[in-house]
């Protein structure tokens, strides 16, 4: 039998949907509360598998997130008089593991239990539809972070021009990079030169700026070196 702690607003309510469960007789529930602390202390007291939660969203949404936070495997069950948009993400972002809405009945409430307590959603077709419309949008804007990051011409540098960008972003100067990366200055000033034409910049904090806006996406890591590395260097022309 599942073992089950209710939290709601109306004491009354609570307890005459514990009556109602137990008389089903597959979910046990072991305690109510009417206030989010209640609940909070209870799961200190009791090991309940699911907490069924009936708050207004923004208790509703700070409980649901508590619960998972303190217990991470109770899972949760949010029974909302609302359906909006809104409401639906934010308990999703909370971790609640099923929705039962107003028009729900205690046989769709008893099917969300279990599907929880199996690690499956039960959500009605409305809150179906909302979450994927919201995964969809998601997915959106990741295609077009993608599609910005690929365009960037930050793809256009080398993997020494990105080392040095790096270090360009850090607020060392040529002479130190030179030192760093145990090459000529001569050569670190070529690299911020190709750098900033790339970029199409004039000044060393626009290229930094630069950085700053895609180096998250493309990982643009320093590379590792050792302090034995030196760049080739072109051997000298002869003298005629």
């Amino acid at each position: 039998m599942i073992r089950a702690v209710i939290g709601g607003r109306s004491r009354v309510h609570s307890e005459a949907l514990a009556a109602a469960l137990s008389r089903g007789r597959r979910v046990q529930v072991l305690a109510t509360a009417s206030h989010p602390q209640e609940v909070l202390a209870l799961l200190g007291e009791v090991m309940p598998d699911v907490v069924l939660v009936d708050f207004a969203r923004s208790e509703a949404v700070k409980i649901v997130a508590d619960i998972r936070r303190r217990t991470p495997n109770v899972k949760v069950v949010a029974i909302t008089l609302g359906e909006s948009e809104a409401e639906v993400i934010q308990l999703a972002e909370a971790g609640v593991a099923g929705y039962l809405l107003p028009d729900g009945s205690l046989d769709d409430l008893v099917i969300a239990i279990e599907s929880a307590v199996r690690g499956e959603l039960y959500c009605p077709p409305r809150v179906s539809f909302t979450l994927l419309r919201r995964l969809g949008a998601l997915a959106a804007s990741l295609r077009d972070d993608e599609e910005k990051a690929t365009h960037s011409p930050l793809r256009a540098l080398t993997g020494r021009e990105r080392e040095i960008l790096h270090l360009v972003d850090d607020g060392m100067t040529n002479k130190g990079i030179a030192g760093r990366l145990v090459i000529e200055l001569a050569t670190v000033k070529n690299h911020v030169h190709n750098i900033l034409k790339k970029l199409h910049v004039h000044r060393r904090i626009d290229a930094s700026a630069w950085y700053r806006r895609g180096g998250f996406h493309l990982k643009l890591e320093p590379q590792k070196y050792s302090p034995g590395r030196v760049e080739a260097k072109a051997p000298p022309r002869e003298s005629r």
